[in-house]
């Protein structure tokens, strides 16, 4: 079973829900009365589908949020041809640098550069893209910012992580290199789905610009940056954040889930506070993510973990709530109290009414 899957399937056992494991689609059935729910993988049965279509075209989710005013990064979209032929300089023009690179449908950062300052470090890295992706997209960088994700379902926020870059902390001995495969070996028995660092071009875009790498011996303690993207994925580490946000920044959740139409999703946000109204040059939203990672909150790397799967769940209760009493009539584990009280209910009833008939 999906690792996100699992951590729903859980949350549906502790609350007495019917639930059935299911290979084939790595996920599980809800059933409540006459109604069966398929969570397919990472992805519940929450959003609708041409919400997700649309979400998966990042940069044709992005005008929809920037032509309701909220506010995301200039961009522009390319394709292989425009490449070739040169079109796409012109295309770029408009944009201020650095820049961000990154396949139009792609998850969990992968195939994302960031803070790229020269023309030769985006030639070199769309001749690569464009061997694996069809649309690549172009987008302002906005560096030196605070990265959260923002999980937002039913018109609520309920959960929040800081993320951070990828880095390793010196020890006075070894040097970056060896540094990373330590740090690496430590990540894979904090958790599992947690992605290695690795020295790649951002990587070294990053030691570059601090004037260092990968042969350099930090001192004890000092911290070296090596990378932009926050992905866990990417070597990056996550921590659940119990801080404020302003009420702004709360409303603006709710507006991208609205033009978006996603019960459920992930707002990746690069701002300077979330107590501090996004807006311009305060912080932008990124992206929005329409099968948003659950474990982050649950199992984050630091922090308090935060059931998120558990509110979620209830919604389903909320929403059939006969057809779960019914479940819970029949439930080995909770048949007997609910049978007790609808019994001494009944009673009381008939108390009651024979007491009035007198």
């Amino acid at each position: 079973m999906n690792g996100n899957a699992l951590r729903y399937f859980k949350s549906a056992q502790a609350l007495f829900l019917k639930v059935k494991p299911i290979e084939d689609i790595k996920g599980f059935a809800l059933e409540l009365g006459k109604r069966t729910f398929y969570f397919c993988g990472a992805e519940p049965p929450l959003n609708p589908t041409t919400s997700t279509k649309i979400v998966q075209h990042k940069y044709l989710a992005n005008r929809f949020l920037e032509q309701a005013g909220i506010p995301v990064p200039k961009a522009v979209i390319i394709t292989h041809a425009e490449f070739i032929n040169g079109s796409y300089l012109k295309e770029i023009n408009h944009l201020r640098l650095p820049l961000v690179a990154k396949p139009l449908q792609d998850q969990r950062g992968n195939g994302v550069l960031c803070n790229i300052n020269t023309s030769s470090e985006l030639q070199d890295y769309l001749n690569e893209a464009f061997t694996r992706y069809e649309f690549i997209i172009i987008e302002e960088f906005h560096a030196h910012l605070n990265s959260y994700r923002v999980l937002v379902f039913n018109q609520k926020i309920i959960g929040i992580v800081s993320r951070y870059p990828a880095h390793v902390l010196g020890n006075g001995q070894d040097n970056i290199a060896q540094l990373i495969h330590k740090t690496n070996q430590e990540r894979r028995l904090i958790n599992e789905f947690l992605g290695p660092i690795v020295l790649d071009a951002e990587a070294k875009i990053c030691l570059n610009e601090q004037g260092l790498n990968s042969d350099y011996i930090p001192a004890v303690g000092e911290k070296v940056a090596l990378g932009y993207t926050s992905n866990a994925t990417r070597g990056g580490t996550y921590e659940t954040y119990h801080g404020k946000v302003c009420r702004y920044n709360r409303q603006l959740m709710r507006q991208v889930a609205n033009v978006l139409d996603l019960k459920l999703v992930g707002i990746d946000i690069q701002c300077v506070d979330l107590n501090t109204p996004l807006i311009h040059p305060h912080g932008v939203i990124i992206e929005a993510n329409e099968v948003p990672s659950i474990r982050i909150h649950e199992l984050p790397m630091y922090g308090k973990p935060v059931l998120v799967t558990r509110k979620i769940m209830r919604w389903f209760i909320y929403r059939h709530p006969l057809a779960y009493l019914y479940s819970l009539y029949f439930n080995k584990r909770t048949a007997f109290y609910i049978r007790s009280t609808l019994l001494l209910l009944a009673t009381l009833l008939g108390l009651l009414i024979i007491k009035g008939i007198k």
